[in-house]
């Protein structure tokens, strides 16, 4: 009853203003969308600028489904595999962060896991790729560096609160791993430890 008050109210103050009757009228008897994803509310930034954490980039966070990652404005969805051979992806990044993002997802369309080789991304604590192991051991103390197969080598975090996983990718086999050695990858996952390889389609 408060409800029609007020808006009878509003409705008579824009008719003895002058107001577009029409308009305010509309705002009060239009009802919500149905169901779907919310339109984003958060700003698009640029690649480089996206903040990474375990299991997620910026607002994208693995286990996100199709619809949800469109939402964000970041993504565009069933595109045609560049890769002759390969089906088409059922989620892929806009255009402008192809080059420093992959996504992997699930035949609906879900992440499964996003992967990072733009140089611009870190961190909180500022890690990303480009930066050496030294920074990487410094944010990871606890963190053992592990074979990633083809003569590589990964460092594996796991955030026990939400289960998100963040691993660092270097081109060399572990025991060739120097405080200067660069990270060339990084991935980020959720439940699954992060495999810091990218094969096929």
């Amino acid at each position: 009853m408060m409800k029609k008050k007020i808006a009878g109210i509003v409705l008579a103050v824009s008719v003895a203003g002058g107001v577009g009757t029409g308009v305010v009228a509309n705002a009060l008897t239009t009802e919500s969308p149905g169901p779907g994803p919310a339109p984003s509310t958060q700003a698009i930034v640029a690649p480089g600028d996206l903040v990474l954490a375990p299991g997620a980039v910026g607002p994208i966070t693995v286990g996100m489904s199709k619809a949800d990652a469109v939402g964000t404005g970041y993504f565009v969805a069933d595109v045609a595999s560049p890769a002759d051979g390969c089906p088409a992806r059922p989620l892929s990044w806009r255009d402008e962060y192809l080059d420093a993002y992959d996504v992997h997802t699930l035949g609906n369309g879900e992440i499964v896991s996003i992967g990072v080789w733009g140089t611009g991304a870190r961190t909180a604590d500022g890690v990303g790729v480009g930066s050496r192991y030294r920074q990487v051991r410094d944010a990871y103390p606890g963190e053992e560096l592990v074979e990633a197969g083809y003569g590589q080598s990964g460092v594996r975090y796991f955030d026990g609160e939400d289960g998100g996983w963040i691993g660092f990718l270097f081109d060399e086999p572990v025991d060739e791993v120097d405080a200067a050695s660069r990270v060339t990858f990084v991935e980020v996952t959720k439940g699954t430890e992060p495999s810091l390889m990218r094969d096929g389609c």
